[in-house]
């Protein structure tokens, strides 16, 4: 495993160029949303693969991601950058054990981490199932947790994966409240509760 580092993220050259391309060719809304300093967890729905694009251009810190394993490892040709970007691969719905111990030491070293609860992009429903783990890892580290939301990008279909990067949008990124989780949260019962939450503060952004 690679050593987790402080403000682990894409360096300020490729952050440039990402907000060009999300500025110009997503049309991505001038200006950047201000996160404050330290750990925090970003959450947000997924519509297509251009979403860590969007998200990473709208804020002013680097962020690291956590990926979904199988597309790791079929874009091959792309990983040097996911390894640059601070990627943590998982695989979803299996044992991730390592990948939750490279989160939270993502986290602790104070870096921002960003999460697709969906699981997936373009869910038949949005926002109907949303897994836990962002609750997980806020409740061993005592990390807020940010909601966001995506529209205006073509829709991943699941098998043209470049389609959405290709295609013209008209991008917009909002943010919702931070959630602050109260100290000694544990058990099944508090992370569904305050998973529970969390979906509620996505579909709460308009």
């Amino acid at each position: 495993m690679n050593h987790v580092r402080p403000q682990r993220g894409t360096n300020r050259f490729f952050r440039k160029l990402n907000r060009w391309y999300c500025c110009f060719w997503q049309r991505l809304a001038p200006g950047t949303h201000v996160l404050p300093d330290g750990p925090l967890i970003l959450v947000g729905n997924h519509r297509a693969g251009v979403d860590p694009l969007l998200i990473q251009a709208a804020v002013n810190r680097p962020l690291c991601f956590l990926m979904d394993r199988e597309y790791y490892q079929a874009m091959w040709y792309a990983r040097w950058l996911f390894d640059a970007s601070g990627v943590i691969p998982v695989q979803p719905g299996g044992a991730n054990r390592y990948a939750l111990s490279d989160a939270i030491e993502a986290v602790r070293q104070g870096n921002v981490l960003c999460l697709f609860p969906e699981g997936a992009a373009n869910p038949p429903v949005p926002l109907e199932r949303i897994l836990p783990g962002a609750v997980v890892l806020a409740m061993e580290t005592g990390t807020p947790i940010l909601p966001f939301r995506i529209t205006g990008t073509w829709p991943f279909d699941h098998i043209h994966l470049w389609r959405s990067f290709l295609r013209r949008g008209r991008a917009s990124v909002r943010f919702g409240e931070p959630i602050l989780l109260p100290e000694g949260l544990a058990g099944k019962d508090a992370i569904r509760e305050w998973t529970g939450t969390m979906k509620q503060a996505l579909l709460d952004i308009k």
